[in-house]
C-alpha cells in the first residue's frame, strides 16, 4: 500500500472514531456502510457488527484500540480495492458544522490573572470570576 492510501486510511479511521456517539454518527455510520459493502463477504460481516456496536459508542470517547481497529480496516479495504479512496475520502472529511477543522487559540494572562476561554461553543458566567486578591480590591 503507498503512503497516500495509508494516511487516507489513518484519516477516515480517525473521522469514524471521532463521530462515535456525536451527531455526526449516521452519516459518518452510512459512509463506512458504503466502503464495507465492497469488502469481502466474511471480512463484510466482520466489520458491520463492529460498526453496529461502534453505534452504541459513549460522545466523546476515543478509544486507541477502535481506532486502530478501523485504521487497519480500511487499510486492508484501500489495499484491495484503491477505487475506494472517494468513499473513505468523504469519511475522512466529515466535520461538525459547529467545529472548524483548526482551531489556533492563543491565551495570556499576568499578573496572577486568570483566562476561561472555550473553542467551538459559547462559555457563560452567572457572575464574574472572584479575585485572588479580594482584600485589595478598591
Amino acid at each position: 500500500m503507498n503512503e497516500e492510501l495509508a494516511e487516507l486510511a489513518a484519516s477516515g479511521a480517525t473521522a469514524l472514531v471521532a463521530a462515535m456517539g456525536t451527531d455526526l454518527w449516521d452519516e459518518a455510520k452510512n459512509l463506512m456502510s458504503g466502503v464495507i459493502a465492497h469488502a469481502r463477504r466474511s471480512h463484510r460481516r466482520e466489520l458491520s457488527v463492529a460498526l453496529d456496536r461502534a453505534s452504541t459508542a459513549t460522545r466523546g470517547a476515543v478509544d486507541a484500540t477502535v481506532l486502530d481497529y478501523w485504521t487497519e480496516a480500511l487499510s486492508r479495504l484501500l489495499d484491495r480495492n484503491p477505487a475506494l479512496a472517494q468513499d473513505v475520502m468523504a469519511l475522512a472529511s466529515l466535520r461538525n458544522p459547529e467545529r472548524p477543522g483548526i482551531a489556533l487559540q492563543v491565551n495570556s494572562a499576568t499578573h496572577s490573572g486568570e483566562v476561561f476561554a472555550v473553542q467551538h461553543g459559547s462559555q457563560h458566567f452567572a457572575s464574574g470570576p472572584k479575585s485572588h486578591d479580594s482584600e485589595e480590591a478598591p
